[in-house]
């Protein structure tokens, strides 16, 4: 079982797209006593003399406010805070890199239709560029923390290592876990995925000793619509997925269940990549 993560690193534009991503962070650093660090990544934005270090001064306040907020009012400590200058993905993730972060937490707007066209949205250049676990949690979804947590579970080491990433939320929010199969109409392959899922449940309890571990296979040719759609249980809740996972039933093209999933739900969202050069 993947070690659980001492490391988190929570990215903020200081906006309120930020807020419930730092309850987030802030949540899982405190109950794990993981180190939790913050990141504000910024680029000029005035051509007068001295505007350069105006900007980084103004980036620093944004960085040390929200530190300010998690270690008084959350009553977690904060290990860092970082304020790179440049892309901001590319900080985030340059960033995440230099301190070993287990798991990236996330910012996401509510955007409209023409905004989801045309805006530029680096929670997702982060997610599709990120080698390491990142949690999404968007301003207009429901609050931290999760009382179920969905795990879609389709046979890859991705989706493998989202399910032991779930469970450690899971422990930590003391929330029950649900480990989701979605396959075709045949009757086989619905037998071969409840037993693989109940393995994998009686693994995790074994591993975790939390017993509160459900399974369920669902019968669809949309994968992304069917997780969506288990998304059902009362109180707030978490979906975790492989990132680049693919259906190997399907053939689902990579990346397309993890952007469906994106830009279709308001949930939190927990996306683990693939591991280099797998």
């Amino acid at each position: 079982m993947t070690s659980d993560p001492t490391t988190i690193l929570f990215a903020t534009d200081g906006t309120p797209a930020s807020e419930n991503a730092r309850g987030a962070a802030a949540h899982l650093a405190r109950s794990s006593r993981a180190a939790l660090h913050v990141v504000h990544v910024w680029a000029p934005k005035t051509t007068m003399s001295g505007g350069h270090e105006v900007d980084r001064g103004i980036a620093g306040g944004v960085a040390s406010s929200e530190a300010d907020v998690i270690a008084g009012q959350m009553s977690c400590p904060v290990a860092g805070v970082h304020t790179p200058e440049g892309s901001r993905a590319h900080g985030i993730l340059t960033t995440a890199s230099a301190i070993g972060a287990g798991l990236i937490v996330v910012g996401g707007r509510n955007l409209g239709v023409v905004e989801e066209l045309f805006t530029y949205r680096v929670s997702e250049d982060v997610i599709h560029h990120s080698h390491r676990p990142v949690l999404l949690v968007r301003e207009d979804g429901p609050h931290w923390p999760p009382r179920h947590v969905v795990v879609g579970v389709d046979g890859s080491p991705e989706a493998g290592e989202a399910a032991r990433l779930a469970v450690w939320i899971a422990r930590t929010s003391d929330a029950e876990l649900l480990l989701v199969a979605v396959v075709g109409d045949d009757g086989a392959a619905r037998d071969e995925a409840a037993s693989r899922l109940d393995a994998a449940a009686e693994a995790f309890r074994a591993e975790s000793g939390s017993p509160t571990i459900a399974t369920r296979v669902v019968a669809n040719a949309d994968v992304a619509a069917a997780l969506r759609g288990t998304c059902t249980l009362p109180g707030p809740q978490l979906l975790a997925i492989g990132a680049r996972g693919s259906s190997a039933l399907h053939q689902v093209p990579e990346f397309s269940v993890s952007r469906s999933v994106i830009h279709h739900t308001h949930l939190p969202l927990l996306l683990v990549p693939r591991a280099p050069g797998s």
